[in-house]
């Protein structure tokens, strides 16, 4: 039975060693606060961990009263002598799959914040509830050992790491840590919206506090055998695996274990999710030339193969700007740009240019997916070949940063699905 008192700093504390190593004071780490309850515990407990917490608040906009509510917030960390800044969400209109489009633009959000204050880590506040209510949905929607392991405590996704300490305290002992702290907080509405699923997993879970427990353990025994899974997968990929910063990976005549393929093509599509599990499994049974999921399986040299990105899938031309992403995958670091350029693909100049040049070992459509710069309908940089036609972007590089990682298996079970404290 999960304990209702509030959680000490000592509890705390030692649960955050057990995630640790952390970064050595004057590094921030960041907590993201929604004002409920789950959350201003989390910032209560961190502030008492670690001086140099920094929450990041975001107002998502679909609510009349979000601004307001966001701002109050704001006050009352302010209150508690932590720094917080306001992260407001544009471009979030009500519609289809509203609730995962929202959820992408809080975590893009976050980790802009994040990478902004230069912090490396993220604290986030799903607890023992929202965990077993995920279990449940998963099992209903029969994801497999991996989706019954749940959300981790920590995971990397691009350069920002999302940590969980909260996964084994029950939601009465975070209100409680509120209450004992006299901080108030913010109800949202949505949470109990019996439209959502994750609504109604609540609710039956209620009614049945042991179904929970049951649920927490299954959790956490599938989420060993993930841990297993994961470094049997980082034993097979160092050992086979060849990873290009141009975003594509090289693999034995074998291809890859189908986890592991599944993982790889989503990793290189740029993708959050994996692909279809049926054709991920056709082709590592029997490999041969195809595309899934914004990914080419290209046959090459000494019957090794190559996943690449799918030229027709590509992201079109987008402003170059230093610090945005292209294709989701791709960040520009540059310390100053001419204006009015672009970034979009290479395209069929990387085959050629500059003439004369020796030619490259990578197939043509491989190298046509390379990132590169553009003025005025002319290719002016393909960095990852050291082709520049001008100095001042000698400096220009595109950095290979795709949503998640590989490992430890974020494509597997990066539908976290938690609720709107404080990520949904």
């Amino acid at each position: 039975m999960l304990s209702a008192e509030p959680v000490s700093p000592s509890r705390f504390a030692a649960m955050m060693a057990s995630l640790g190593p952390w970064p050595g004071q004057g590094v921030p780490v960041a907590v993201a606060v929604s004002g409920g309850a789950d959350s201003m515990a989390l910032a209560i407990l961190a502030r008492q961990w670690r001086h140099d917490v920094v929450a990041l608040v975001v107002d998502h906009g679909l609510r009349a009263e979000s601004r307001s509510e966001a701002e109050q917030t704001l006050t009352r960390l302010s209150m508690l002598g932590i720094p917080a800044h306001l992260l407001a969400l544009t471009g979030l209109a009500r519609g289809p799959r509203m609730a995962e489009r929202a959820r992408r633009m809080r975590y893009q959000a976050l980790f802009a914040a994040c990478r902004e204050i230069g912090a490396l880590d993220l604290l986030v506040a799903h607890h023992a509830g929202d965990q077993a209510e995920t279990v449940m949905m998963r099992r209903r929607a029969a994801s497999g050992d991996d989706g019954l392991a749940a959300m981790a405590a920590a995971i990397p996704v691009a350069d920002v790491r999302i940590v969980r300490p909260l996964l084994g305290i029950a939601k009465a002992a975070l209100y409680a840590t509120v209450r004992a702290a006299g901080v108030a907080w913010v109800e949202d509405p949505s949470n109990h919206d019996l439209r959502t699923e994750r609504a109604r997993a609540r609710l039956a879970l209620a009614h049945d506090g042991g179904r929970g427990a049951r649920l927490l353990a299954t959790a956490w025994h599938a989420g060993a055998g993930r841990m297993a899974r994961d470094g049997a997968d980082a034993r097979w990929l160092a050992a086979h695996a060849r990873f290009h910063c141009g975003g594509w990976v090289v693999l034995p005549t074998a291809l890859a274990p189908a986890r592991l393929l599944s993982a790889l093509i989503g990793v290189v599509g740029g993708r959050d999710y994996p692909p279809g599990r049926e054709a991920v499994e056709r082709l590592a049974h029997a490999p041969r030339p195809a595309t899934l999921a914004g990914a080419a399986i290209i046959p090459w040299r000494d019957g090794q193969w190559i996943i690449a990105r799918e030229e027709s899938a590509l992201a079109p031309p987008m402003p170059a700007r230093a610090g945005d992403a292209w294709d989701r995958r791709f960040v520009l670091r540059a310390r100053s740009l001419p204006s009015g350029w672009t970034m979009g693909a290479a395209g069929a100049v990387a085959s050629w240019w500059p003439p004369g040049r020796s030619r490259s070992i990578w197939p043509a459509r491989v190298l046509r997916t390379l990132p590169a710069l553009w003025h005025d309908g002319r290719v002016m940089a393909v960095p990852h070949m050291g082709l520049r036609m001008l100095d001042c972007v000698a400096d220009a590089v595109f950095v290979n940063q795709p949503p998640h990682p590989v490992l430890p298996g974020a494509m597997f079970y990066a539908a976290d699905d938690g609720p709107s404290d404080p990520l949904s």
